[in-house]
């Protein structure tokens, strides 16, 4: 059985129908062994005042992107310059799955900032990849527990209806043991996570959901 390889990307956009203005990636084995990681803003996007000035996390282009930048440790690049690296690390890592947290959101996300500034094909263009949402994941083998579920409850991780959160800063405040564990809503930070929470779903040896994605997998934990 050929090796699995994933790229797990994290995007951020200003709207749920806004394109993407940062992105990054990890791409590793499923036991979060790491080859190789990015990071960038997204010119078109994240120089357009307009468009930024209304993003959901607008107020990290001054608190995270302007300290980030100046350290260097992230770049502005032209989407269509960020599509050819990605592509480029695919093939030379031998990349087959393709993972995110909520992965519906990212390919949407994805394919309509490569319309409008790409060349409108498919971002992973001439590469056979499967597909793998990790918050499906996450629900079927990790969060779908007793444990899980009493230790949302004590902490109070619970929405105004009653639902027990499965969301990706949930997850990873469970594997970690820390309850105060805040998610940075930057794109590689954030892939770093999701990049542990792959881990420790594969280690629970469950099967895997390939290819499923909008499932609305938070029912699964609150199923009655």
């Amino acid at each position: 059985m050929k090796k699995k390889i994933f790229i797990t990307i994290d995007t951020e956009c200003a709207g749920l129908k806004d394109p993407v203005y940062d992105i990054g990636w990890t791409i590793h084995d499923k036991k979060g062994e790491i080859f190789a990681q990015y990071h960038a803003l997204v010119r078109e996007v994240f120089t357009d005042g307009e468009k930024m000035v209304k993003a959901y996390f607008a107020k990290k282009i001054f608190s995270d992107y302007a300290p980030m930048l100046d350290a260097g440790e992230i770049s502005i690049q032209n989407w269509s310059t960020i599509v050819d690296i990605m592509r480029g690390q695919i093939e030379e890592f031998g990349v087959n799955v393709v993972a995110a947290y909520n992965l519906g959101f990212d390919v949407r996300a994805l394919k309509m900032t490569n319309d409008m500034f790409g060349d409108g094909s498919p971002v992973f263009a001439g590469k056979p990849v499967q597909l793998l949402d990790l918050w499906q994941f996450a629900c079927e083998v990790l969060l779908n527990t007793a444990t899980y579920k009493k230790t949302a409850n004590a902490n109070g991780w619970v929405s105004p209806v009653g639902n027990i959160k499965t969301s990706a800063e949930m997850a990873y405040r469970f594997i970690i043991n820390n309850p105060e564990f805040i998610e940075d809503h930057t794109a590689l930070s954030d892939a770093l996570i999701e990049t542990e929470i792959l881990a420790k779903c594969f280690a629970k040896k469950g099967k895997v959901p390939y290819g499923v994605m909008n499932a609305q997998p938070w029912r699964i934990v609150n199923e009655k």
